[in-house]
Formats: C-alpha cells, structure tokens, sequence
C-alpha cells in the first residue's frame, strides 16, 4: 500500500516535468523569425531635380540659348528574404533587430530636355541594384502574455544601404559613355505594425506578418552630357543631392520563441 501510495505523486512530477511550457510571451523571452519581404518603393518621390542651363546659340555666338533639363529614376518592387531577433525586456516590451537582405530593385531613368523651340525625352533601363534595410526597433505588445495571437506596434531607426559597387553609364552608344549614376546610404526612421501567432496554445513556434515604412534619404550623384539638339549641344548636367527613397516593406515568416 505505501508503494503504490507514492506512485501516483511521482506520476504527477514526472508529467509536470517533461510537460510543454505555455507559449506566454514574457519578460527574458526570445523570437527568431525568418521569411519573405517583400519591398515596394515610392516611385513618386524618387525624382531628381532640373536643371536650367543657358547654351551658346551655334546661329549667334553673342546669343545664349535657355535649356531645362532633367531625370527621373523608377524603380520596381522585389521580393527577398529577412531575418530578425526580439528579446523582451518586460512583459508587454521588446527590443527587435531586422535585417532584410539584397533586394535587387530593376531601375529605369527617363530624361527631358527643352529649349524653346524643341523638346528630347528618353527612357533606358539601367540595370538592377542590390538595397538592403537593417533597422532597430522598440516594440509594443498591447495584450495579455497568456494570448496566442500577439499584435504589436513598434518604432525605430533604419540603415539602408544602396550597393556601393554600383556604378554604370546611364547612356551607352557603341563608342562612347554619356553619364554616370551612383548612390549612397542613409539613416533615418521606421516604424511597423505586425502579429505573432503561436501555433496552439502550448507551442513556440509562430507566424508573423508585418508591415513597415522606410524613411530613407541616400546620396544620388547623376550625370548626363552630349546631348546634340537641332539648335546646340547641352552643357554638361550634374545632378547630386538626396534621393527620397521611401519605401513600404512587408514581411511574411515563421518564427520560434525561446524561453528561459
């Protein structure tokens, strides 16, 4: 009787044991999370300015000639991978480190020139070039830890990075290279919405969605020349000064929470 006694609380302990933790989203805890993102940029605002240049008049040297030029560069969505890790600091509050990597956005840049008797427009593609967003976040978890579905909102700072190895002639006949585009990178801020969604109320491993907004305002340096109008060749264009690169990311993965 006094064995038998005692196997129903060992029973007990031994299940208590090798039982699953409640997938609680607490204090010490940590999310690995990786999957798709998807990157989609503001072609609207992705425009360099014009240029007024006056150009000698070939008919009358004494005479100049005022020219309006100028460029625009869209750019279009893609699809790559992220990864990120959040560690929470209390409950409710947590610390994220996102990384989405190389996305290769194809660009085209259109080009205008007027003069008052004749207007050149023209647009080439240019190639694909590789961006890539690493932002810091602190993020809020407005339900109860006991909840398997997780909303957050979070706000941070972002780094977004233009390969700097990308460097091409815009314009190339069979002779000669008639510009150049370079890009640099940036810091600004970010902020996102997502859910974390556990799969059952006993396990850590989840999906996540989420959607962020990139202010981002790297260097641009464009350069174009040789332009043979009916009236005179154009000056030399330079163009450098801050491309507005805002860019909306959303994000698809699946993730796991470590607790300690």
């Amino acid at each position: 009787m006094r064995t038998k006694s005692l196997l129903l609380p060992l029973a007990i302990v031994s299940a208590s044991a090798t039982a699953p933790a409640f997938a609680d989203f607490n204090g010490g805890d940590v999310i690995v999370r990786v999957g798709a993102a998807f990157m989609e940029t503001d072609d609207t605002s992705v425009l360099a300015d014009t240029v007024l240049v006056d150009v000698e008049d070939p008919n009358d040297p004494d005479a100049v000639i005022p020219v309006e030029a100028g460029a625009s560069l869209d750019l279009d969505d893609e699809t790559t991978w992220f990864i990120n890790g959040t560690f929470f600091l209390a409950d409710h509050w947590a610390v994220e480190l996102y990384h989405m990597n190389s996305a290769d956005l194809d660009a085209s840049i259109s080009t205008f020139v007027i003069t008052p008797d004749a207007e050149f427009r023209g647009t080439d593609g240019i190639g694909d070039f590789e961006t890539s967003v690493t932002s810091f976040y602190v993020d809020w978890y407005p339900v109860c830890v006991e909840s398997w579905i997780q909303p957050y909102v979070g706000v941070g700072v972002n780094y977004t990075d233009i390969d700097q190895d990308w460097l091409r002639p815009v314009f190339v006949d069979e002779s000669t290279n008639y510009g150049l585009l370079n890009f640099g990178s940036s810091f600004g801020w970010t902020a996102q919405v997502g859910v974390d969604m556990t799969f059952g109320r006993e396990s850590n491993w989840l999906i996540n969605a989420s959607a962020m907004y990139i202010d981002a305002d790297p260097e641009l340096e464009l350069g174009f020349d040789a332009f043979d109008l009916d009236t005179g060749a154009v000056d030399t264009i330079r163009i450098k000064d801050d491309l507005e690169y805002d860019s909306w990311i959303f994000n698809l993965g699946v993730g796991y929470k470590f607790s300690f």
